[in-house]
This record gives C-alpha cells, structure tokens and sequence, in this order.
C-alpha cells in the first residue's frame, strides 16, 4: 500500500508538467458558472485568498475545470457536472454564508459527490468555539457523504493573510521574544494533502486531519520573511533598540495574561497540545502531521529529563485516559491512563497490576516502547504483562489490533523507530496481594553474589541499592507475599521509601516542578542492561565512578526483536550522576564495553 504521506511529493514533483497540459482556472460569479458534465471541482472561498491559492494548484495539478465560487450561490442544471466540493470555513459564519453553505452541500448531496472538503482551522484543538461551531455546522449537513476536515496551522501561500502580515512585519523581528512559538504551514503542503485525500477512494464518513506544519519561534520565522533593503535595515536597527527597553516581553506577557482569560488565542504561542479524547488525538496523529509532532505521556523526557524535539510540537496524552475492566483478569485502558491511576482503579475491586514501578506517574502506554519495570520474579517488565494493543499507523494509514503473540505485536513493541500510535492496550492484573519486605545490608558482595540474589524466584521483587560507587555496603531488598519467620513491614505495593516520597513530591504541583527542574538542569540519569559477563566488569571496576545511586534489578530475556534484552538475562544497572559527570562517566564506558545497551526511556539528554 502506498504511503499518504511519500504520495504528497509525487503530487508537488508532477506540478509542473501538469500546468503544461493547459489545465484553466477560472474565479467566476455563480451567474457565469459553466459547469462542464465531465465534472467540475468547486471550491468555495468565503472570502479566504488562500482558497484562490488552492484553486490555482488544483488546477496546475490536473483538474481540467476548476471554480472559484464566490458570493451567494445557486444551483442550476449546469451544475450537474459537478464531482467533488472544497469549501474554507470563515472564522465565523454569517447567515449569507449559511445559507449558500447549504446551497452548496445540497448540491453535492444531490449529485452524489465524491468528495467533501472542508479547511477548518486547528484553533479547534484551543477550545475556540466560533472554528467549533463553523466546523459543527457544515459536518451536521454532510453525514453519509465521503467528508474530509482539514486543520491547518497559519498558512503561508501566495496570497493568504499571514504571508502578507508577515511580509509586512518581518522587520519587528528583534522585538519578539524567543519564548513565543506557533505553527505555520507551507500552502503547498496543505493543498497537497487536499488533492491525494480527494484522489484516493475512500469509505463514506467524516474524516480529522489536523496539519500543524513546524513549531518554530516566531521570531525566526518573522526574520526568515525579512526583504533586505535600506529601510527595511534601518526599521529592524529601531526595533533592535526598542527591544533594550523590554518593549516585546511586556507585549508577551499581556499575551499570556489574556490567554488566561481566552484559551482560544493560545494558538498564537504553544508548543504543547493536550487532545481531550482519542478522535481528537488521531486527528493530529495523521499521515500528514505525524513528521510535525512528537507524542508523550506523563512525565515524559520533556519535563523530567529535558528532551527537545526541533520544529516539533508536543502532543501529551495525559487526558486520553479512560480505563475499564474486561473480565476478571484484564484491564482495558487509553494511552493516557498512568500506572497512579490505574492503580487506584484496580484497587477498589481488589486487584493490582502485576508490575508496579517505584514511581507511578508514568503513562502505562509508554511501557509499550520503553522498558518500565519493578517486579521482577513473575514479569520483569509492564510491557510482559500486555495482552493486547490498539496501534495507529499513519504510514499506511490503518489502524492495527495485535494481541500478544501476532508478528506486528512483535514488530512494534520496543521499537522506537516506528511511526506508530498507541491507542489502547489490554493488560494483565491480579489479585491484590500484600507484602513482606526483608533486607539486609551486605558488605563488599560479589558480582555472583548479587545475581544469585537477584535471580531468587521466590520474591515478588529483588532490589540491590547502593548510596553511592565508593560505598562499602548494598542494601538488598526481597519483597514476598508471605510473611516468613521474621518479622518485616507491611506494604500495599512492592516498591520502597524513595518510590513513596516520588509520587508524594509529584501530587504537589510545586515540590514537583522543583522536582523535575533539578533533574533537568543537575541530575545525569541513565540505565545500562548487561549481560552477566558485563555486570562481572562493571561490578570490578565502578567504585572510582562518581556515581550518587545504584540500584540493581533482573530481568529476563523476551526475545522481541526490537528488546535491549532480546536474547540475554540482563541486570538492570539504574545510575544517577550530577551532569558535568557525565562526560567522565561516558568515557568509562568507552573503555570498558564495546556496545552498551541503554533504557531510551531514562536517559537523559
């Protein structure tokens, strides 16, 4: 099957030679519209430059007849040709354009169009209710018909609002801050994408594609639209002066103040999107936007460890959250749901997930991609414990169900390199048990020591931490279901103090922007898988490291082709450094391995 999105430069590549073929575009009132019985695409402007921009590519692109249609329409027997209908929804709907909205609708639905599409804008995702309810309105008038919505960012064609703006306030560039940031679309990126939608067969039905185009600053993007010149030299010195006075952050900040007060003029500075369900999510996870958004959970490498992702815009999950019981064995949940909530959801019906993580505000989702683990007797990792999952492929443009066991389950699980989306996975829980901690100090323990006590099979979970690399002693850490012959605390979860104090520091919106921000800017986070050779070296040679924490688990071979531990038992070495260690660190294990396996999913940047 033939990617949507590796179509769209075959469309822009062919442009040309189809303008050669003599291809007209005409802007006509509808008393001169000549509608051809070969069939016609119409294309109505509500006054939007940008739907004579799409026209002129339509055209170019091989449509024999388009039109523009502009003012109040009817329809009239020559209209019979008609085939597929392109309407750019004003910022607001008038009663004239209502009524020649449905003018044009009705038409399409009498001549059983092929095609409907609409160009919204991606204001929806802000909450603006004018862009919902023009939205509403049109796709209450096209159900049972084949609808396409587009959602595009600011788009910069030929003649549309925001290239003439930007054109004419490039030279401002100086003044804004470099904290504010949108999105803007190539014209010839959106009209491609509405000419392959309108091209391929499709099934009847209504139909998201939000198109956002790069997340960059605006004031790069002001400045890349700057004409040289004299004057325009002279307006950008003024405005560089200007900017001395603090003139563009106290605009800035009047901006964020009023976005406090209207959501809907956030679109003007975000770099993170926070879709409120599963439609809307796959609305912006599209085979046109995928390259221009980066998807994350809870906790996610952008606010703990600092992660950046260039010209990208930030979609969390974390309200795609809904959780249900299947059974009496399964637990069905959106990729929002975090290890916390579910928790609190098995608990009220006596049950528990099978592997609980020291920290809880994690995405179980994101347990599909990376390695999160915890308990390490029965199932090393969250990932073992998945029955099923829901994914999205924007590539082919399908959504694919793959339970545990099935070639694509394999395929994508731990797989960090493909385009997918992880829509809603089965996992697998159990009765609620409690537990037994045991621990005892050991003093100078061999490398064998520590994987024999690592590998009791007997524990529910096994820990080894050590406070730091020059430390003489471990603290090993059995957690059982029963209580034994001496006496120990009393747990509801498998995990230890500093588990607890992670999710009490997270609850507080305060202690955990502290929590985080240290992290970022301090901390040097990451986790090695060696194999029992390796661990034997590491174990040999790390007390001259500057390691401020270790702590050690098992976890068994899996075989997934994409896995750090495909074909090898590995012990999981969890380090934490201060940052301007790290280099230190790095050469180490230059030195020491030839190739060492590392969890993506806690590594910092």
């Amino acid at each position: 099957m033939v990617s949507p999105s590796s179509a769209i430069p075959a469309i822009e590549d062919d442009r040309g030679k189809m303008q050669a073929a003599g291809a007209e575009t005409s802007r006509i009132r509808p008393s001169s519209l000549g509608l051809q019985p070969s069939g016609v695409l119409l294309v109505a402007g509500f006054g939007n430059p940008v739907a004579a921009d799409y026209a002129s590519y339509a055209s170019g692109a091989g449509e024999q007849k388009v039109a523009l249609v502009a003012g109040a329409f009817s329809a009239g027997p020559e209209s019979a040709g008609a085939v597929a209908l392109v309407v750019f929804l004003p910022s607001r709907l008038t009663g004239a354009d209502r009524r020649a909205l449905d003018t044009l609708l009705h038409l399409a639905r009498e001549r059983q169009s092929a095609f409907i599409g609409v160009v919204s804008s991606y204001r929806v995702h802000f909450g603006d209710y004018r862009a919902t309810d023009s939205e509403a309105y049109v796709l209450a008038r096209t159900k049972g018909m084949r609808t396409v919505v587009f959602r595009p960012g600011f788009v910069l064609s030929r003649n549309s609002p925001a290239t003439t703006r930007l054109a004419r306030l490039a030279f401002t560039y100086p003044l804004i801050p470099r904290r504010l940031r949108s999105c803007c679309i190539d014209g010839d990126e959106l009209f491609a994408a509405i000419e392959l939608e309108r091209r391929l067969a499709g099934p009847t039905g209504i139909r998201l594609r939000t198109i956002l185009g790069p997340n960059r600053r605006w004031r790069d993007v002001f400045a890349d639209r700057r004409a040289p010149g004299f004057w325009s030299d002279c307006l950008t010195a003024v405005c560089a002066i200007l900017a001395l006075l603090l003139i563009g952050h106290v605009a800035a900040l009047v901006l964020s103040l009023t976005i406090r007060r209207r959501p809907s003029l956030k679109c003007w500075n975000f770099d993170t999107l926070r879709p409120r369900s599963l439609p809307e999510l796959l609305a912006l996870y599209n085979p046109y936007n995928y390259r221009h958004v980066r998807v994350v959970g809870y906790n996610n490498g952008v606010v703990h460890f600092g992660r950046r992702y260039a010209g990208k815009t930030i979609v969390s999950t974390v309200n795609c959250d809904r959780v249900f019981r299947v059974g009496t064995g399964l637990l069905k949940a959106d990729c929002g749901v975090t290890v916390r909530r579910a928790l609190d959801f098995l608990s009220a019906g006596g049950q528990e997930l099978c592997v609980v993580p020291n920290y809880s505000y994690v995405c179980l989702g994101t347990a599909f991609f990376v390695p999160i683990h915890g308990s390490a007797s029965d199932f090393p990792t969250i990932a073992d414990t998945i029955a099923r999952v829901v994914i999205y492929d924007p590539v082919r443009d399908r959504i694919i169900t793959a339970a545990r066991g099935d070639r694509a389950f394999a395929d994508y699980v731990y797989n960090l390199h493909a385009h997918v989306l992880l829509i809603r996975l089965y996992i697998r829980v159990r009765p609620k048990s409690r537990y037994y901690v045991h621990r005892q100090t050991l003093y100078e323990p061999r490398s064998a020591d520590l994987l024999a006590a690592l590998q009791d099979t007997q524990a529910a979970n096994v820990e080894v931490r050590k406070a730091r690399a020059s430390s003489d002693s471990v603290t090993l850490a059995r957690y059982y279901k029963e209580p034994g012959g001496t006496p120990s605390p009393v747990l509801e979860l498998p995990r230890d103090t500093l588990g607890r104090l992670w999710d009490r520091l997270e609850e507080n919106r305060v202690t955990s922007f502290l929590m985080h921000a240290l992290t970022r800017y301090f901390a040097w986070h990451v986790e090695l898988f060696l194999t029992a050779e390796e661990f034997a070296v590491f174990w040999s040679s790390h007390r001259t490291l500057p390691l401020r924490k270790l702590q050690l688990r098992y976890i068994r071979r899996d075989g997934f082709p994409h896995s750090s531990f495909r074909d090898h038992d590995c012990v999981s070495v969890d380090l934490f450094m201060f940052r301007r260690q790290r280099s230190r660190f790095e050469d180490y294990l230059r030195r020491t391995f030839r190739a060492v396996r590392t969890n993506p999913g806690k590594h910092s940047q």
